[in-house]
């Protein structure tokens, strides 16, 4: 088995997805030591549990992203993570609970981790804070990272020394997220995502975060010439956080938090609602408010629509969206709802409202290596006659975690954008190889089959995607 996977590694690696993924977040639950180095490894009796307005663990989408909704660039603990659990070579420890999940030779991933990774704690050292007190804002490391923000740590901050070498609550912050695609629909390789993000923390509590993406297009690069502009700003707000409960407050511009944030754009959740993160128009302009102490959730969200660069029509009108719920070590619940105001021209009227769920057999035995999503939205917009209809889409995906770095799954997709028509289902039936060789580059391998539709014809095609991320 680990000579077949070495061999799917090395006919993967040629030029060839992923935004943050709640798979990532399910599969996380089973152990603290996927996040952080375990405040216990210097000091067993010295680890006090928090009271519930200091911790700073949950398995929403801000405890490994800036942004509260998820994508985009990492903070401290989803560097660590991304460098620890989520790649065939670590250059950070292992969790002790991933040590006899390696697909290639134990050796190979050690040797690694020696020449390029961050070298194990010493036990017998004190430099792991068990509490606020031992903490020292020392930690520089990390080439995309720099500085420290004015005035002292905050007990709400990433602590330094929980994250190896990584300076955990840095002053700057750079990252970016790129992936290319080749579609066999199309014949071509053409950039799913051109993301470069940048964040700055001046002061404790305020973080400054910018996002420059490009436009997503099913062509070559010259696509990047044509209209409306090549990029635009999908991330630009400032936030309050390090707060209470996980609290964080932030106005700009940025992707409202709603439903499930796949790295599909094109699943009905996604494509029905708004929400396509290759289109500017899933952007907007608004104030954000939300809470993630674990193990609940919630956010509320009030925005104006943003008017795409480059566009000549403004899109006016205004809307919200609202989501909370629950995300537990081995399970998850959640709802979300949204109600959008806009001219027929500029994309019509919009309500919806859903459900998520997640299941995390994985986090109960490790015989289980597995975790179920799913999601359920219904919805009313606008048909091409300037009227509306009844929408819905629904969503399952099953994740195998086969080994550190190597991951399978199968997903299903079905939608209607007109319940009245039943001839206007859609259904999707994806499988999916999802292949992590180093920290901060993957690779999947998806064959999809459409059933026939009013909107599409049946048949099958194949996406091999490379994603980068820093």
């Amino acid at each position: 088995m680990r000579l077949f996977a070495f061999v799917v590694l090395l006919a993967l690696s040629l030029p060839t997805s992923a935004l943050a993924l709640p798979a990532y977040a399910l599969g996380s639950g089973r152990t603290c030591a996927n996040c952080h180095v375990s405040p216990t490894y210097q000091d067993e009796a010295g680890w006090r549990d928090p009271d519930l307005a200091e911790r700073k663990c949950n398995l929403s989408c801000i405890a490994c992203h800036l942004s509260p909704a998820g994508g985009g660039l990492r903070n401290t603990s989803g560097r660590y993570y991304g460098g620890s659990s989520l790649s065939m070579l670590a250059l950070q420890e292992r969790s002790y609970s991933d040590l006899g999940r390696e697909a290639l030779p134990a050796s190979w991933v050690s040797a690694y981790r020696a020449l390029f990774g961050s070298p194990s704690p010493d036990p017998k050292g004190h430099d792991i804070p068990s509490r606020f007190e031992d903490v020292k804002s020392d930690r520089y490391g990390g080439w995309l990272s720099f500085g420290k923000p004015l005035g002292d740590t905050s007990e709400y901050a990433l602590w330094d020394g929980r994250y190896a070498d990584l300076n955990a609550d840095p002053f700057l912050q750079l990252g970016a997220d790129l992936r290319s695609a080749y579609w066999s629909a199309s014949q071509t390789i053409f950039p799913m995502q051109l993301d470069l993000h940048a964040a700055v923390h001046p002061i404790e509590h305020l973080t400054i975060v910018g996002t420059l993406a490009g436009r997503g297009r099913v062509a070559g690069p010259e696509a990047l010439a044509s209209q409306p502009a090549p990029v635009f700003p999908r991330n630009a707000y400032a936030m309050a956080h390090e707060l209470p409960f996980a609290a964080w407050a932030r106005g700009g511009i940025f992707v409202p938090s709603f439903g499930t944030y796949t790295d599909d754009h094109t699943s009905f959740i996604r494509q029905y609602f708004g929400f396509d993160i290759s289109k500017s128009e899933s952007s907007v302009l608004g104030v954000e408010l939300g809470l993630a102490p674990n193990y609940p959730f919630a956010s509320v969200a009030l925005f104006k629509n943003l008017t795409p660069v480059g566009s000549d029509i403004a899109l006016d009108g205004f809307g919200g969206t609202v989501s909370l719920g629950w995300r537990d070590l081995w399970f998850n619940l959640g709802a979300h709802g949204m109600i959008r105001r806009r001219e027929i021209e500029n994309g019509g009227d919009m309500d919806a409202a859903g459900v998520t769920y997640g299941l995390s057999p994985f986090a109960l035995s490790e015989y289980l290596p597995f975790v179920i999503m799913g999601e359920v939205t219904l919805g009313r917009g606008p048909n091409a006659l300037g009227g509306s209809d009844a929408r819905l889409a629904v969503y399952h995906e099953l994740w195998w975690l086969a080994f550190n770095g190597i991951s399978l799954r199968l997903k299903h997709d079905l939608g209607s954008r007109d319940l009245d028509a039943t001839s206007s289902l859609e259904q999707r039936l994806s499988v999916g190889l999802d292949v992590s060789p180093v920290p901060g580059l993957s690779f999947l391998m998806q064959g999809r089959f459409l059933f026939d539709s009013p909107r599409s014809q049946g048949g099958a095609d194949f996406f091999l995607t490379t994603h980068v991320w820093l």
